[in-house]
């Protein structure tokens, strides 16, 4: 028997090859005449694309915020907030990964809300109203954040990366051009691209997912066990478009059921030792799996013929072989991290999302998963 489910997606949607061509007519939709756009720093191979995005604007008041590191701080969405309302705007579009697009969405909301976004993220404030209208255009394949309410934002007071989510942040219009993403270094289409592996492997598993959800799911993780590794090394058309693609569906069923327990785990690892989001998701992903793998078998029988595996465990081995070809890191104690250092990183790294996980998972077995990885 199917149970009661909801499924929520405001987002319109354009995907494909060279939509990004199609910027200017978006915004024009949008009755957007004053525009702030928000794209990280320090990232070269997407530069080309701010004046690409220029000339597509001509006519328009435009101004450019290329401030957001990896993983924004709170400093920065608040100075990026009071830029975008020195100038008025009214129309937000966001370029760039994850944190670019967590950025752009928190900067928009606090055009019509007010205060801080440190507020919002320790609970003192909610949400009232929709902020400015946004447009989402991903250079990456890994979050899906141009389809999710998600920001997440580094607290530097508490080291930890909370989330707002609240349902007026969806973005108005997601701009997907797979195109956009040829030119990340490899390094960066690893880490984004197992970050995306990892989110729907959660997805699939999670409590909370509903038929939509592990559908979306499910085609996300065949989608990137066959192309991740191709979309990396030779970057031909058809696996980076897949990618993109995988990484998409991951942020539209994420923005329904959220993750489990493996997102709050890696970010004492990317706040405490700068190891980039997708890596310190996957590095958590095959021994998680294999906690999990008695209580997968039946969940995963389709998923495993579809892609060749006999078992759960063969799943896990498959990451792992994934993992050493792009040389993400796979073990904590390689980063430095010791015995002693677990009790903090478990403490900080089990979250709401860890009750969704399908096998219930205490401190004690979070603390054990870690160890294995010592």
């Amino acid at each position: 028997m199917i149970p009661n489910w909801g499924f929520y997606m405001p987002t319109r949607i354009r995907f494909g090859w060279g939509r990004f061509s199609e910027l200017r007519q978006v915004v024009d939709e949008l009755g957007g005449r004053r525009i702030f756009l928000v794209a990280a720093k320090r990232a070269p191979w997407a530069a080309g694309l701010l004046g690409r995005a220029a000339q597509m604007l001509a006519g328009l008041t435009a101004e450019v915020f290329a401030e957001v590191e990896e993983n924004p701080s709170i400093d920065t969405v608040d100075r990026g907030a009071t830029k975008c309302k020195e100038a008025h705007a009214d129309l937000v579009i966001g370029l760039g990964g994850g944190s670019a697009l967590d950025a752009c969405k928190a900067i928009a909301m606090l055009q019509r809300n007010p205060g801080s976004i440190r507020e919002y993220l320790d609970g003192e404030r909610v949400c009232q109203v929709k902020g400015a209208p946004v447009v989402a255009v991903p250079t990456t394949s890994g979050t899906g954040s141009e389809v999710t309410p998600f920001s997440v934002i580094t607290h530097p007071a508490k080291r930890a990366k909370p989330a707002i989510a609240p349902p007026q942040n969806f973005p108005d219009v997601a701009l997907v051009d797979p195109e956009l993403n040829v030119s990340m270094p490899r390094p960066v289409a690893a880490s984004t691209g197992l970050d995306a592996l990892c989110q729907a492997v959660e997805g699939f598993w999670s409590i909370q997912g509903n038929p939509a959800t592990r559908a979306l799911a499910f085609q996300a993780i065949a989608l990137a066990i066959r192309h991740l590794e191709a979309a990396c090394l030779r970057k031909d058309q058809e696996s980076v478009t897949q990618m993109s693609l995988a990484s998409h569906l991951t942020g539209i069923q994420m923005s329904n059921v959220g993750n489990t327990c493996i997102h709050p785990l890696s970010y004492p690892i990317t706040v405490d030792y700068g190891v980039p989001h997708g890596y310190a998701c996957a590095l958590f992903l095959p021994a998680v799996i294999r906690f999990n793998a008695p209580v997968l078998e039946e969940r995963f029988r389709d998923l495993l013929r579809a892609l060749g595996l006999p078992t759960v465990d063969a799943f896990a081995d498959e990451v792992e072989r994934l993992m050493r070809t792009l040389e993400a890191p796979m073990r904590l104690g390689d980063l430095g991290v010791t015995p002693e250092m677990l009790p903090d990183i478990v403490r900080r790294g089990t979250g709401r999302s860890t009750a969704w996980n399908p096998r219930p998972m205490a401190e004690r077995d979070v603390l054990h998963v870690c160890e294995m990885l010592l």
